[in-house]
């Protein structure tokens, strides 16, 4: 089975880095001898977003690397290093906030009796959000049915070696 590659979203890591330089540039122009210590940290905090986002970009998009793959076994989600093993997924939901891409969320077998869950956002990531959840659901029922193929094939053989 191929592996379903996604790569980053370039038009979001744009926004992240224009904007904060753009304020930080006015907060610059602006800047006097009366006002500059209410100023430096607001240019230092959008600074720090911008580089931020710069180095997130040089990391993912300028070297070409995935943000979200999916195959047979897992979903590796790059950008906040994530792995979601199918065969740990007990349910997958989803959400959209207004502005904001589709959330995807995996509830996944903790250990115990508690269960956790894991958020993958389709904001970074280029391409169409429900064609994104459509493959994400389609690799965890073909996992799904392939582990139910073994356990049925398992009983078979549970079946003939009791005649």
């Amino acid at each position: 089975m191929n592996v379903i590659t996604y790569k980053c979203s370039k038009a979001l890591w744009l926004v992240g880095i224009i904007i904060p330089f753009a304020i930080a540039f006015i907060c610059v122009a602006y800047i006097n001898n009366h006002n500059w210590p209410g100023v430096l940290p607001v240019i230092t905090i959008l600074s720090a977003i911008a580089v931020y986002y710069c180095r997130q970009c040089f990391t993912y998009d300028l070297k070409d690397k995935a943000a979200l793959q999916l195959d047979h076994e897992k979903l590796i989600y790059h950008i906040e290093n994530k792995v979601v093993y199918w065969k740990d997924v007990t349910d997958i939901s989803c959400g959209k906030m207004r502005g904001q891409g589709l959330s995807i969320f995996f509830t996944v077998k903790g250990e115990g009796i508690r269960n956790s869950c894991i958020c993958v956002s389709t904001d970074l990531i280029e391409g169409n959000d429900k064609e994104i959840y459509n493959d994400i659901i389609e690799r965890y029922i073909k996992a799904k049915i392939k582990t139910m193929s073994l356990f049925s094939d398992q009983e078979a053989l549970i079946q003939t070696d009791r005649l």
